[in-house]
């Protein structure tokens, strides 16, 4: 048997294209998640009076995490910094496009495997979850470049980076569409 008639009808761009989405979907699922349980547990958690008590790192803990005192207070105060520089909208805002983003970045992978298998929906569902994706990041920029100095530290290299990933796979999405039906 040749490789060449192995799942020939599935153009090399839709398969290169559907692996990158499901890497890269699985990937952001995952990030998404952490940022929505992130924005869950912070704001929930701070006192009322916006005081952060001191670190409580006990001895114990510290050896069975594997850090050091000065680590656990250093992630502490970071905590702080975090809960302390967040606008009032800020965390309720990022949890919905990381909602959002979540369920987008699932369905790519999803959009993916059909890439891979060539469906006739699968680069019109692709191009409409990466054009989807690319509107959460813009979303997200908006929010992080509005938030102040020290979240837009933390989170703009991050929302600017997965902008041109899924910027990238529209476009290519788009070429692989333009190409296809130029052939027919």
């Amino acid at each position: 048997m040749k490789t060449d008639d192995i799942n020939s009808s599935t153009p090399n761009w839709a398969s290169i294209l559907g692996v990158v989405a499901i890497v890269l979907g699985v990937f952001l699922t995952a990030m998404h998640g952490t940022e929505t349980m992130k924005q869950l547990v912070i704001p929930a958690n701070m006192p009322v009076s916006g005081e952060m008590p001191e670190a409580d790192c006990p001895l114990d803990e510290l050896e069975e995490e594997g850090i050091s005192l000065a680590e656990c207070e250093f992630l502490v105060d970071h905590v702080k910094g975090i809960a302390l520089s967040s606008p009032d909208w800020f965390p309720s805002t990022m949890m919905t496009l990381s909602l959002i983003g979540m369920l987008l970045a699932f369905a790519s992978v999803i959009v993916g495997g059909a890439m891979v298998n060539f469906t006739s929906w699968s680069t019109t569902s692709a191009i409409v979850i990466f054009a989807g994706l690319a509107l959460v990041d813009l979303l997200q920029f908006a929010v992080v470049v509005n938030s102040g100095p020290v979240l837009r530290d933390i989170y703009l290299w991050s929302v600017l980076l997965w902008f041109l990933l899924h910027l990238m796979l529209l476009v290519g999405a788009i070429a692989g569409r333009d190409h296809q039906t130029a052939q027919h």
